[in-house]
């Protein structure tokens, strides 16, 4: 599961950063750069869930698995033919279909076969090193003028094609006995939404995913407008992972000592510092030091959500709940956030459009933190 999540976010880091360069030399404007980030979550947070509900009822998730990457194959063998946003738009669309559910499912996969699902952020530590490694090759390809940026197409399918055949050598998820007699309806999926605080948490991860948004949209277009190259651009993705593995590593015993809401409580506090103080920077080089802080903020926010649906969702629709939480965090999130992103960028600019967010952050940690309170004096109520 380690090499699956390698190679799964390193087919992703060799593409999705650099997409927004990408449509820009293309002559789009940033609101429909905006658009599409946005129409990729968006499609997403729908395809996830019922993709991932599919796994649950049929309990075929290598099976799906599979169909997710060949869809993704087919539409990267047609993206670099689009020239517009209306030749594009079908093309993301059909790309964003296939994307989502892939991590849900390699997430659940992960998470029924561990002993203690405690140990899933050490699993998990193999994405971020394929992201990080594969981001700063990709930057450097990109600046080789032999390259250029149409290189993220053919690097991206190449990595999805190892996946695939690596995806034979998965193991199966183990099962709770008496599980395969459970029938899985929409009703388990409409239950664990009613339950106690689930959907206040889950509005606090869609802000998490809607500030982080403009960061995967707008910080290659910042720091380009500030003169930064594309190999400090892949540096940059790289010093960030760096950061995300230190946290990762450490995530199974922070999650021990603080628990896993506190853990989305803290990452607000580490995202504020990282938006204010990229809007205060002027020399793109220094980044780099921004970038090592805003890493630990993705592992808080990730371990730290997967553990708290992992303990409140039913097992039997375990993929399809990590799905729920990746759509509302990255597609509902991050749909509705590009899209704001985008206006707020072509108006203002990506400086102040860091420092809204920043604001918005802050707001956001203060609410978290009212939301654990109100969530433990509910939990000592039900004791008593």
């Amino acid at each position: 599961m380690w090499i699956a999540f390698f190679l799964f976010m390193a087919s992703v880091a060799s593409f999705m950063p650099y997409s927004s360069l990408y449509y820009e030399s293309l002559n789009l404007p940033g609101w429909q750069i905006g658009q599409l980030g946005s129409i990729r979550n968006l499609v997403a947070f729908t395809s996830s869930i019922l993709l991932a509900f599919l796994t649950d009822v049929f309990r075929r998730r290598r099976l799906i698995m599979r169909v997710c990457i060949l869809g993704m194959i087919a539409a990267l063998l047609i993206f670099p033919h689009a020239a517009s946003f209306a030749t594009l738009l079908p093309i993301v669309v059909l790309y964003s279909v296939f994307l989502a559910p892939t991590n849900s499912i390699i997430t659940e996969t992960t998470l029924s076969g561990l002993d203690n699902p405690r140990d899933y952020s050490t699993v998990r530590l193999g994405g971020s090193f394929g992201w990080g490694i594969v981001a700063l090759i990709t930057g450097l390809l990109i600046n080789n003028p032999d390259f250029g940026l149409p290189v993220i197409f053919p690097l991206h399918i190449f990595l999805l094609i190892l996946l695939l055949a690596f995806s034979w050598l998965l193991p199966g998820a183990r099962q709770a006995p008496g599980a395969d007699k459970e029938i899985v309806s929409v009703k388990d999926v409409w239950d664990m939404l009613r339950l106690p605080v689930f959907l206040p948490w889950m509005v606090i991860i869609f802000l998490w995913g809607a500030t982080e948004s403009s960061i995967s949209n707008f910080l290659f277009i910042h720091l380009k407008n500030q003169g930064g190259s594309p190999s400090l651009m892949g540096t940059a993705i790289s010093i960030s992972i760096v950061g995300e593995i230190v946290a990762l590593a450490a995530a199974k015993r922070i999650q021990h000592k603080v628990g896993s809401r506190r853990m989305i409580v803290l990452s607000f506090v580490i995202r504020f510092i990282w938006f204010a103080a990229a809007s205060i920077l002027k020399q793109p080089a220094l980044i780099l030091i921004n970038q090592f802080i805003g890493g630990t903020s993705f592992s808080l926010i990730h371990a730290g959500s997967v553990a708290y649906v992992n303990q409140r969702a039913p097992e039997r629709i375990g993929t399809t709940a990590q799905a729920v939480r990746g759509a509302i965090q990255f597609g509902l999130g991050g749909g509705l956030g590009a899209l704001v992103s985008g206006a707020l960028y072509q108006t203002y600019g990506s400086t102040a459009l860091f420092r809204i967010m920043a604001f918005v952050s802050l707001v956001t940690f203060f609410l978290a933190l009212l939301l654990r309170a109100v969530d433990r004096a509910r939990e000592k109520r039900a004791a008593l």
